[in-house]
């Protein structure tokens, strides 16, 4: 019962954790709640919508879609919390010194990221049903319902073996890790998408690869050891450093360069990279198995590819720039002293951290908002709103991100400098309200005058600019009163 020790000691912190966070700001507690059951209530009213009108047989959405989608949304979660908590921070050096297999380890810490996200799923389940028995018109049998706690189960579990795989000392194991778990991925694709289940048989199919997925989860503890040295002692380069950027202050360029490459150290540039690149393939693969928006009412169907491609561009933005914008104060932890105690004013400190972040941005234009455009057969107008307002979106989410972590900056060593679950649902929340903003504002304009509305686009992408450096100055004052 080792294992149980792990999980136990991991969620009595966070749960001391949270309850502290909730007890200094209630209100933010109170508004988490609204949102989430908000989301809930948006998410069946448009699956009644969508059964009360239907649609075209290239859109139709079956039960085994819903799980296989449910399976690897939550495998992209697992591996994520994976990294952040059994892959990734230095104090786990505590827990790999005892005289513990390497299984307990996996698994304590396995269930400490189960815990978390089912806690999600049962509020949403909970509030699906009193919102179907007070009227709504969505079906939701019980074999659907199983199948989606068994689809997030199995996706955890396999995010988090990947994460593990994905994370060995070479390339070549890293590879052939990844290569020995894709059938597992394979099954649930063939299961649940292509062999177009009904609700029992989908749920059939989540049960068999629920077993499977736990198996990956015991069968890469063996490699947890392996995957903690990599991932801590990041890469060390011998001769002469390398310069990512050169500026023309000295301080600045120096900084910018420490940031940069911290983050490639950790493998973060590596990953943002690989994120966008799989986005970008699945707005493109979704063209390519719906195919034209036949069927939709043509006043919708010219929307329908922009929005996709708004879609995959928000959640690009907000994972891999708002996200790193909220820790940029708090992945300092114990280390802020060293900024601190350099002769180096707050707003060089700032900027160079919100340059850092812009780094990456030109990758999300190229890789998610570019290539549906492209393959679609877009005109050169709709390429230019989107890129415009694209840009506008990057620059808005990264003003976001900086914004709350320079004011409420989280050191908590076991996060690595990002908020807490609730804090991070309500910006995700407000980052999805400014980016439907940002791109829905000027679609009046444009739709009267192209080339006015592409100028539109182009000048609030010069004001969401314009926010980054006024959040940069503002952090700035709240990073200068921190004590080291």
């Amino acid at each position: 019962m080792s294992f149980y020790a792990v999980y136990a000691a991991d969620v009595e912190d966070a749960a001391r954790a949270l309850a502290h966070r909730v007890w200094r700001r209630k209100s933010g507690a109170i508004w988490f709640g609204l949102l989430f059951a908000g989301t809930v209530w948006l998410a069946l009213r448009l699956a009644e919508i969508s059964l009360t009108v239907g649609l075209p047989p290239s859109l139709q959405v079956t039960p085994g879609t819903l799980l296989f989608l449910a399976f690897f949304g939550m495998l992209a979660k697992g591996a994520v919390d994976a990294y952040h908590r059994a892959i990734r921070p230095e104090s786990l050096v505590f827990l790999l010194a005892q005289p513990m297999r390497r299984e307990s380890v996996a698994l304590g810490k396995f269930f400490t990221v189960l815990w978390t996200n089912l806690a999600f799923l049962a509020g949403a389940l909970a509030l699906a049903t009193v919102f179907v028995a007070s009227g709504m018109d969505v079906p939701l049998p019980w074999e659907f319902g199983a199948g989606l706690v068994l689809a997030v189960v199995a996706g955890l579990a396999s995010g988090f073996a990947l994460a593990v795989l994905g994370s060995l000392s070479t390339w070549r194991r890293k590879a052939a890790g990844l290569a020995s778990y894709a059938p597992v991925i394979g099954l649930a694709y063939v299961a649940l998408l292509a062999a177009n289940p009904t609700v029992r048989d989908a749920f059939l199919a989540v049960a068999v690869l629920l077993p499977l997925s736990l198996l990956g989860v015991l069968g890469s503890a063996r490699f947890l050891l392996e995957a903690w040295n990599n991932q801590t002692a990041g890469r060390r380069r011998v001769g002469e450093p390398r310069s990512y950027v050169r500026l023309p202050d000295p301080q600045m360029d120096a900084l910018v360069n420490l940031e940069l490459k911290t983050m490639v150290r950790k493998r973060q540039v590596l990953l943002s990279l690989a994120t966008t690149v799989v986005v970008g393939i699945a707005l493109v693969s979704t063209y390519a198995v719906v195919g034209p928006p036949v069927g939709l009412d043509p006043r919708f169907a010219s929307l329908f590819y922009p929005i996709i491609v708004a879609a995959g561009v928000y959640v690009v933005a907000a994972t891999q720039l708002t996200v790193p914008g909220m820790a940029a104060l708090g992945k300092e932890l114990d280390r802020l002293w060293i900024l601190k105690s350099h002769p180096v004013p707050g707003r060089t400190v700032y900027s160079a951290k919100a340059a850092a972040i812009l780094f990456l941005a030109p990758s999300l234009l190229v890789a998610v908002a570019l290539p549906l455009p492209l393959v679609a057969g877009f005109r050169w107008e709709v390429v230019a709103y989107l890129l415009a307002t694209s840009v506008a979106v990057t620059f808005g989410l990264v003003a976001l991100g900086l914004y709350v972590g320079g004011r409420s900056p989280n050191f908590d060593p076991n996060t690595q400098g990002l908020p807490d679950s609730i804090a991070m649902y309500n910006v995700f929340r407000a980052a999805l309200f400014v980016a439907f903003v940002l791109f829905a504002a000027l679609v009046p304009l444009y739709q009267a005058d192209r080339a006015l509305g592409i100028l539109g686009a182009i000048l609030v992408a010069d004001l969401a600019a314009l926010s980054v450096v006024i959040v940069s100055v503002g952090a700035t004052r709240r990073y200068d009163l921190l004590e080291a």
